[in-house]
């Protein structure tokens, strides 16, 4: 089965749930070598095995996800019982990004939009900005009524404009975005107060990446390489990081003038 493409707040979730799932192996082999042999042949055991579970979480790239026929099965038994925004938002995604079936998602989203609901709108421009309707996607979170006080509807408007290239716009979406994203569960999310967690700050991470992206456009280096550091240094797995290209480029071309 080919991999599915997941977004990077999403990956970095994963990841580290992985790298989780691997360190969990490693205290308890550290534990059983503590109990019977000596305290520091566990602490050699622990910094070997930590070593190998996150060198493991950096190579790790895409995860295979859970069989369609399971899938849907899931889906029909979550939308069955739960009909609440969360639900619909999530049943749309899984439609979209798994099953390929955007018109199918879009219609679904469209009928519940009445309900204001940011998360639906916020699952709606998503999709539409990713099949090409930027204006369309725009028109729809700017109708939102939570337009400018929810953070992932700023950010999502801010990549939209990024899109059709009202940059200076869009750097000022995700200014108002990361100003309002200290909330608490930021996005919603009906996961576990871990993932929740991991969730908010690699969302929070990925707006500084992408506004650091805007800085670029307008030549603002300064604040394109505060925004990449701030980004950095919320995520543990350093392959996700971003540095800033024209950067490295000037400093290839001062190395080479100096040579």
């Amino acid at each position: 089965m080919r991999d599915m493409q997941y977004d990077p707040e999403i990956l970095y979730v994963q990841k580290l749930y992985f790298f989780m799932f691997l360190s969990t192996f490693t205290m308890i082999a550290s534990a059983i070598i503590s109990w019977n042999f000596d305290f520091r042949s566990g602490l050699y055991v622990l910094f070997i095995g930590l070593s190998i579970s996150y060198i493991a979480m950096v190579k790790k790239k895409s995860f295979n996800p859970p069989g369609k026929k399971l899938t849907a099965k899931r889906m029909a038994q979550i939308i069955s019982q739960d009909t609440s925004p969360l639900s619909i938002a999530q049943f749309a995604s899984q439609l979209y990004y798994y099953f390929h079936k955007p018109t199918q998602a879009i219609l679904l989203l469209e009928n519940f939009l009445p309900s204001h609901d940011p998360l639906i709108c916020i699952t709606l421009g998503d999709i539409l900005l990713k099949e090409g309707k930027a204006k369309r996607a725009l028109y729809i979170l700017r109708e939102n009524p939570y337009a400018l006080v929810n953070p992932l509807l700023l950010a999502t408007q801010g990549r939209v404009l990024k899109q059709l290239g009202k940059i200076s716009e869009a750097a000022r979406m995700f200014e108002r975005s990361l100003h309002l994203s200290k909330r608490e569960k930021f996005p919603k999310s009906s996961s576990l107060w871990v993932t929740q967690k991991i969730l908010t700050i690699s969302y929070i991470a990925n707006i500084h990446h992408t506004l650091a992206d805007c800085y670029i456009s307008l030549n603002d280096l300064s604040q394109a390489k505060k925004h990449f550091r701030a980004g950095n240094r919320l995520i543990l797995d350093v392959s996700l990081w971003r540095h800033c290209p024209t950067c490295h480029m000037d400093s290839t071309k001062y190395h080479k003038n100096t040579n």
